[in-house]
């Protein structure tokens, strides 16, 4: 069995899963989206929300999986982890959120090593940069097929603000936010 370009799995259906998995619906770059979740019933819930949202963009077969429905996918994207809490720093959920990566991983790995080393994977777990480091490194992956989205939404943030504070489209701005992801950036 070979990689299914058009694949993406999302692994993890709270806010930043479901959101991650609306825009990938609109994005028109994948045919078929699997959404994970610790919890079943929300995965389902979420794939049919998002499948009734389809009418107004391209087809897609959406539908809540297992880590089973993983092995030919061409991205994963990785959104599980616990919430930070009111005066709870990212870096508080390492301990909490690393067990979660570690779990998840295994997870992946064992589906994907039976078919293809090909999938990319995208972290966009908290904390980013350690949890990116987590899944390079129980991935056994190249560092250039292991991602986090790190700064990604803090540019958008400041590009925002910047547009907004001298009266232009953001997207007219350039400028962007590098550093690690978080309290120190």
């Amino acid at each position: 069995m070979g990689i299914n370009s058009r694949k993406v799995v999302v692994v993890g259906c709270g806010f930043v899963g479901s959101s991650s998995a609306f825009a990938l619906m609109q994005s028109q770059l994948f045919s078929e989206m699997v959404l994970i979740d610790a919890d079943q019933k929300r995965a389902e819930g979420e794939a049919i929300d998002i499948s009734h949202g389809m009418v107004f963009a391209s087809p897609m077969k959406i539908y809540a999986g297992t880590y089973d429905d993983i092995s030919d996918a061409a991205v994963i994207v990785i959104t599980a982890g616990a919430n930070q809490k009111p005066d709870e720093t990212r870096l508080d959920l390492i301990k909490k959120n690393s067990r979660i990566m570690k779990s998840v991983m295994k997870e992946i790995m064992t589906q994907i090593t039976t078919y293809t080393h090909s999938a990319i994977i995208i972290n966009v777990s908290n904390p980013m940069d350690i949890l990116t480091y987590i899944a390079l490194k129980e991935s056994g992956y190249p560092a250039n097929r292991v991602i986090g989205s790190c700064t990604v939404l803090d540019t958008g943030r400041f590009r925002y603000e910047l547009g907004e504070h001298l009266g232009v489209d953001s997207r007219s701005v350039h400028a962007y936010i590098i550093g690690e992801h978080g309290d120190s950036e």
